[in-house]
């Protein structure tokens, strides 16, 4: 597996757009080359914590549309029966998140997701729309991740309320009680390989023309 790296890109204030806004986020990420279709819309109950590609639902989520094992009404819930008590008793990113979310759409043209989140549950659960992969045909995307890499997961989350993101944490060591930053409508994404430290600057062009400037950026080291 390795170490992956899942990076947040959020406003300072957390805060929940209106459903027409938040659509605009996601369908941008495709208009301006920075991710590709299909994307997936899904409603549950989520942790901005579980976003590494091979951690939490998400990513099991996006490799079955991809691999068309799982469709519109689907359901996926964490897989409780190999936690440890180690796990049990940490939050997430250290311990195990809890984790459950039901498939309501995918498409491939980033304007029909407006419509899709018409008629979810906005703002009562929460929202993710993750995207098949990366635009590696912007050179802005390749330059910043080095190379083609259809691992890496690209994510807009709404959270029904707000949780709490470390803004630099470590899985594989002890939990340093580090600061945090609240997170609502935000923008995550988990990759392998690529300029650490700071976001790409096509998704953080695509976040700040939507949610605005003066964004809070953080990872998580996994």
């Amino acid at each position: 597996m390795g170490i992956w790296t899942d990076q947040f890109l959020a406003p300072s204030e957390a805060y929940l757009p209106e459903a027409a806004g938040f659509a605009e986020l996601a369908a941008s990420m495709i208009r301006y080359q920075v991710a590709c279709a299909p994307w997936t819309l899904v409603a549950g109950d989520l942790s901005a914590n579980a976003e590494l590609p091979n951690v939490g639902i998400l990513g099991d989520i996006r490799w079955s549309i991809r691999d068309g094992s799982l469709t519109v009404g689907g359901v996926r819930a964490t897989d409780t029966t190999e936690r440890t008590g180690w796990e049990e008793k940490q939050v997430p990113p250290w311990g195990q998140a809890l984790e459950a979310g039901r498939v309501l759409a995918t498409g491939s043209d980033s304007s029909d997701i407006a419509l899709a989140l018409s008629t979810a549950p906005y703002g009562r659960e929460d929202i993710a729309i993750v995207f098949d992969q990366l635009e590696f045909g912007n050179p802005e995307v390749l330059n910043h991740f080095w190379r083609e890499d259809s691992r890496i997961q690209l994510t807009c989350f709404a959270l029904a309320r707000p949780q709490y993101r470390p803004l630099s944490a470590n899985t594989l060591a002890d939990s340093d009680n580090g600061p945090v930053h609240p997170v609502q409508a935000f923008v995550s994404v988990g990759y392998k390989l690529g300029d650490g430290g700071h976001p790409c600057p096509a998704i953080e062009a695509v976040v700040v023309r939507v949610l605005g400037p003066g964004l809070v950026v953080g990872q998580t080291i996994g």
